[in-house]
């Protein structure tokens, strides 16, 4: 059996993706690690994390949004390199954000996952949970699957994170063919 070194779940905040990592984490049979970029957030000085959170302005030197992004993205091979499998979940929304995280993983076989939500049901989380900037969700909402081509989608609308982790998980044993993110990082380097 030969499943993905690395599943990438991509969708807006709010959509399930980090539910949906720790329920495919359970259904796989080999162990994967959950590395979102929540990873790196937490990282941050908490008061830094809180302002982020609350959609306010961080004013601490140093503090560089692509830099954490670019940090995230050249970890992710180190990980990879150890031997270790990775489900790795994010909102990439930006074309070069999305052009350097699959050019980082261009060697490493992969699966790429579209998790779509309703803008409707993503706002409703995202007031809910109360840990993220209010109408992040609509922001990336448009930005998140643009130019993407997936191997796999689910949509967390009509799913549970149990039920999205079961489709990903048997269509994963299937052995399918994957070829989402060498499509999407040629579409991208075209465009």
């Amino acid at each position: 059996m030969s499943l993905p070194q690395v599943i990438i779940l991509n969708g807006n905040s709010s959509s399930g993706k980090t539910s949906l990592a720790h329920a495919l984490q359970e259904k796989l049979p080999e162990q994967y690690l959950n590395f979102s970029i929540d990873s790196v957030l937490y990282a941050l000085p908490p008061s830094d994390l809180h302002k982020m959170q609350r959609g306010e302005v961080i004013e601490r030197s140093g503090y560089h949004w692509p830099s954490l992004v670019r940090g995230y993205h050249y970890a992710l091979p180190g990980l990879l390199q150890a031997g270790l499998k990775l489900i790795i979940d994010n909102a990439w929304c930006d074309i070069e954000e999305k052009r350097e995280l699959l050019t980082e993983l261009a060697g490493y076989h992969q699966a790429l996952i579209g998790v779509h939500c309703s803008l409707e049901v993503a706002l409703a989380r995202e007031q809910q949970r109360g840990d993220r900037a209010a109408g992040l969700a609509a922001w990336e909402h448009p930005r998140v699957h643009e130019r993407m081509i997936y191997d796999f989608e689910v949509n967390s609308d009509d799913s549970t994170p149990a039920q999205s982790a079961d489709a990903i998980a048997a269509w994963l044993l299937q052995q399918p063919s994957l070829s989402g993110a060498m499509e999407t990082l040629d579409a991208l380097n075209l465009g």
